[in-house]
């Protein structure tokens, strides 16, 4: 955790007018690897480096995966016309790393920079949408399914503002092909689908069907579609594919940053609901995770 003081001082307000720069992963071996940046504040004083991150208030994250041993650098252009509220007390976390212990390292770097103002305390807020889903093996990430027919839905329940937009990035990837994980992909393609819904009146059906954890159960990706009201809006879709070389490895990850701007803001009544759609192409095994945020204005 890097900590920076800005504005003036750490209980000073401003507001976040862009990010800009580069991120990159540099996986020294070839044993599946995943990391993730996360951009948060305070209000008050700056903590201490406590590995909890209690208090903080992310408005910015990023996810990149690397199933083979490769070095990749991630363009971040993102522009807030609606501005996104900050102390004057900002952090940027570096997390993750092979998820097998004592396989291989990674480098992770950030080369940033943070645009904002000093402003009154901002009426606009952040709400994270993130998750992260596997398919083709029956353990890990949030939850996971060994049916290829199966998708996963995640209701958030919204508080009240107009939602003006989505902004983040969705990683998709591979596994290494080794036994410590589900087997690769086979045939022509593999992908992901990543489907965003706004539901007036509260999560429905999609509430009632989580596990003791609360994460959603599995189930056909035609069933949750049906469960969709006929009111419900349809905020953002992003396909995810990867044409598998004939005679090549299917190895590979599918990163994609996103920068949506709701055409008209939306109103968002308290209790509302925004049901992600986590869906799958092909076969074999993925870790499809995405790392989305909301932005709502008064």
């Amino acid at each position: 955790m890097y900590m920076y003081h800005v504005l003036d001082g750490a209980d000073s307000n401003g507001e976040v007018r862009a990010l800009s720069g580069t991120i990159s992963l540099k996986n020294h071996s070839s044993e599946f690897s995943e990391v993730l940046w996360l951009l948060a504040y305070w209000t008050g004083e700056c903590p201490a480096s406590d590995p909890s991150l209690a208090g903080a208030n992310f408005i910015w994250s990023e996810i990149q995966k690397s199933p083979t041993k490769s070095e990749v650098t991630l363009p971040v252009d993102l522009r807030f016309p609606n501005p996104l509220p900050m102390t004057g007390c900002v952090a940027l976390i570096f997390a993750g790393g092979p998820l097998v212990e004592g396989a291989g390292a990674v480098t992770m770097s950030a080369d940033l920079n943070l645009e904002y103002k000093r402003s009154e305390t901002t009426a606009n807020a952040v709400v994270g949408l993130a998750g992260e889903y596997c398919f083709g093996m029956n353990w890990g990430c949030q939850n996971a399914t060994t049916n290829d027919n199966e998708a996963f839905a995640v209701p958030i329940v919204m508080p009240a503002g107009h939602l003006v937009e989505l902004y983040g990035s969705i990683s998709d990837s591979t596994f290494d092909g080794t036994q410590n994980f589900g087997p690769l992909p086979t045939g022509e393609v593999w992908g992901s689908t990543n489907n965003y819904y706004l539901l007036p009146g509260g999560c429905g059906r999609f509430g009632n069907n989580l596990n003791s954890q609360g994460f959603p159960n599995p189930a056909p990706l035609a069933t949750l579609n049906s469960w969709l009201p006929n009111n419900a809006i349809h905020l953002e879709s992003v396909p995810m594919d990867y044409q598998i070389p004939q005679g090549g490895s299917s190895k590979a990850s599918l990163t994609r940053q996103i920068e949506t701007f709701l055409p008209y803001p939306v109103k968002v009544d308290a209790g509302d609901c925004v049901v992600v759609i986590y869906g799958r192409k092909g076969n074999g095994a993925t870790d499809n995770e995405s790392q989305i945020n909301a932005v709502l204005t008064p």
